[in-house]
């Protein structure tokens, strides 16, 4: 059976296949059998995070219908900008960013002890270990004192690299 010939049909011959007909090659995953199935819940498997995990939006469940809930959900940049009018009465900037990190504690304690853990990215450290927000302060300090001190005038008739060519 060396020489079988056969239609075009088929996969088995030497031809390369055409873009048309790689493009139309597909996976189609089908359902696992009911005895992994079984295995896998008794041994208490998760599924592994996909890709699709990642961009799913986030359970709507998860964000309260409240004020705090939409602030503390929200990024700083885009919260409503603060104005005290009466002092005494009125809620500062820092009293916000308080009230919404304990809210903000609260919350992850029931993750945690509900069993879902959220990660959150770290605060960016410079290499002698200070915080970028320290950095940029420190920077800002620098500037402002080298603003203030006066600027050396340069007396030109103390300058002597030009000197020998006037002579000639």
């Amino acid at each position: 059976m060396a020489g079988r010939g056969g239609g075009s049909k088929g996969g088995g011959g030497d031809r390369k296949l055409t873009f048309k007909e790689k493009s139309s090659i597909k996976f189609v995953e089908g359902d696992e059998p009911d005895f992994i199935k079984k295995m896998k819940a008794k041994m208490g498997f998760r599924e592994a995070a996909t890709v699709e995990d990642k961009f799913a939006p986030e359970d709507e469940e998860d964000i309260p219908d409240t004020v705090e809930g939409e602030l503390l959900h929200t990024r700083e940049e885009e919260r409503p900008q603060i104005v005290i009018v009466n002092a005494e009465t009125d809620l500062g900037d820092d009293d916000v960013r308080k009230a919404l990190e304990a809210q903000q504690r609260k919350e992850d304690q029931k993750k945690i002890e509900e069993g879902r853990i959220t990660f959150k990215k770290p605060t960016k450290r410079v290499a002698d270990g200070k915080t970028k927000e320290e950095e940029e302060a420190e920077e800002k300090k620098r500037k402002i004192e080298k603003a203030k001190q006066p600027e050396k005038k340069i007396e030109r008739n103390l300058l002597s690299f030009g000197d020998d060519e006037d002579d000639e």
